[in-house]
């Protein structure tokens, strides 16, 4: 069993349009909307590739049936915090003349210093039975840049996946984490450099190992992905599929990862399910995630090399 964190889910909708004009009317068409948050990506992935889940997060009360009954489409158990205030919604414009995406995403609901130990206490019982857990994405506001970290105690002795950014990677990773996965801009943020050889981002890896993390995947698009331990740091170079959208690629790859770890695979091994699993997801339109097999027959074509 797995357990993921989204303590912010959403909405998301995805809508395009011919040519993205700032300041005039724009007419959107093949609008669609999912159930998103980084933590409710990972859950999906996961049980769409077989793996026992659930997700246990925050929701607030406006738009709270209609998030439950998509997520249940899913087959997803979602376990909540209650609070007031709404689920956010997420609108990400595809600009059809240029194929960019731009993303408009709501703060989303707010919590306070009591909810957050009424969530810990939640997140405590409900990821009782499971290995590992995945906490990832934007936190609520008016939470602490240290929140994950606090999850992180609580959930001592579980195998832990962290994925967010800045300052609230730093605080979280002082709890040894079993993963983190930061992509090569937040991993560059962290550094205050910029990042463009395999051997300057095995340094930085190893930096936030040293810093506390366990083991480090950095997911870089176009550019590939790398997994580095202690003892090993392993390269894999990009698949080359018809990329729709790269929206919820780096969830799909946590998915993928610990859909492989779910198996008995090593860690390192598991890495290669990770890569075909964010190709995989760039392969849908908007928020779509996955499909199963387009994950299995890409998962033969990863190669990874030693670095």
């Amino acid at each position: 069993m797995i357990t993921t964190v989204c303590m912010n889910p959403s909405f998301d909708k995805t809508a395009s349009v011919g040519a993205l004009v700032a300041g005039d009317v724009n007419r959107l068409h093949d609008v669609r909307v999912d159930v998103g948050g980084k933590g409710v990506n990972v859950a999906v992935v996961l049980k769409r590739l077989g793996v026992p889940v659930g997700c246990v997060g925050c929701l607030g009360e406006q738009g709270r049936e209609s998030f439950l009954r998509m997520i249940r489409q899913e087959g997803v158990a979602f376990d909540y915090l209650p609070v007031s205030g709404e689920v956010r919604t997420n609108l990400k414009l595809v600009d059809e003349s240029t194929r960019t995406v731009t993303e408009l995403n709501e703060p989303g609901i707010s919590m306070n210093q009591a909810q957050l130990e009424d969530f810990l206490t939640l997140l405590k019982e409900k990821a009782d039975a499971s290995e590992y857990v995945v906490l990832s994405g934007r936190l609520p506001e008016g939470c602490p840049e240290t929140a994950y970290q606090r999850c992180l105690k609580a959930l001592e002795g579980k195998k832990c996946v962290l994925d967010c950014a800045g300052e609230t990677l730093l605080h979280g990773i002082k709890e040894k984490p079993f993963l983190i996965k930061p992509n090569l801009p937040e991993i560059e943020g962290i550094m205050k450099r910029e990042l463009r050889t395999l051997r300057g981002l095995r340094d930085a890896a190893l930096f936030l190992i040293e810093y506390g993390a366990q083991n480090v995947i950095i997911s870089m698009g176009k550019y590939g992905a790398m997994f580095v331990s202690r003892t090993d740091t392993f390269f894999s170079p990009a698949l080359m599929v018809e990329a729709r959208s790269t929206v919820g690629a780096g969830d799909a790859m946590i998915g993928g990862v610990l859909a492989g770890l779910a198996r008995g695979e090593t860690l390192a091994d598991s890495f290669r399910c990770g890569v075909a699993a964010g190709a995989a997801s760039v392969m849908t339109d908007g928020t779509q995630l996955l499909r199963r097999p387009d994950f299995e027959a890409l998962l033969p074509k990863v190669t990874v090399q030693e670095v």
